[in-house]
């Protein structure tokens, strides 16, 4: 590999030109799988001058976008990714709009779904846009390229596939599966609801960070001890929707919170 990428002399390089050199290596997630406008409309993805980055749990990840679903079999070519903010993407941000599902990843390889057939190209190593290449200086000519760029400044963790707000793929169906298991039973009051729904009133709490979803990382939160966790929830449930939510939950199991001694707002009132 060229010189370049190897650690001692990147940070001398990134000096260079004017971004700032990495001090010691730092923990690292490769992560595939965001739904790049998705992200981008939530305020998740940031263009900077050395890379597309997206904000993960309070971290910052440098990646890149590509197309998903192209026309592999009409054109016989897979799409080029993007590092850089070029002509090309900046039209899109310009439109409003991205004509073309892109997603964010920092892999060495990615899947591909082909826009007229279905078919899936799986774990395909995706060549660098020119238009880009000739913005950011260097020799990364591909994803593998990049990916060993990463592999050379970070610590490498294990590779996860989320979504925008870090939830493991099918996060959706593992909640489910995981307060029917516990039969809706908040881990932390005991309340349960009382009819099929008033489910929704019942959360997974993760005790650690949202890609963990071992069994004993878990708990069935009613939505009122969900929110009261940690402070990162009492910040996020302070939205309008999730405030009206607590106020409906509040309202219906008033008589049980009391009960159990479970501590409400007394003054919260159905927002309509």
């Amino acid at each position: 590999m060229n010189d370049l990428y190897k650690f001692i002399n990147l940070s001398d390089y990134l000096d260079s030109i004017g971004i700032p050199p990495i001090e010691g290596k730092s923990s690292w997630k490769v992560i595939k799988g965001i739904d790049f406008e998705e992200a981008y409309k939530a305020g998740k993805i940031s263009f900077e001058e050395d890379g597309i980055y997206l904000n993960y749990e309070g971290s910052k990840y440098r990646g890149y976008m590509f197309i998903k679903t192209p026309y592999i079999d009409r054109y016989g070519s897979y799409p080029r990714f993007h590092l850089t903010r070029c002509e090309v993407i900046q039209e899109f941000i310009d439109s409003g709009r991205f004509n073309s599902r892109y997603e964010w990843s920092n892999s060495n390889v990615n899947d591909l779904i082909d826009k007229t057939t279905g078919r899936l190209y799986n774990d395909e190593i995706l060549d660098y846009c020119s238009k880009c290449k000739s913005e950011l200086l260097g020799t990364i000519n591909n994803t593998s390229d990049f990916h060993d760029l990463l592999r050379e400044t970070n610590q490498i963790e294990d590779e996860v596939t989320v979504d925008i707000f870090g939830y493991i793929r099918g996060w959706k169906k593992i909640s489910k599966a995981y307060r029917e298991r516990q039969g809706y039973e908040c881990e932390n009051c005991g309340i349960t609801p009382r009819e099929a729904m008033h489910r929704r009133y019942w959360h997974v709490h993760h005790l650690k960070d949202k890609s963990d979803n071992n069994i004993n990382s878990l708990q069935c939160l009613c939505i009122l001890c969900h929110s009261k966790s940690n402070e990162t929830h009492e910040k996020n449930f302070n939205t309008r929707a999730n405030q009206r939510e607590l106020t409906n939950f509040i309202k219906l199991y008033k008589e049980e919170l009391r009960k159990r001694g479970i501590r409400f707002d007394d003054n919260y009132e159905i927002d309509t």
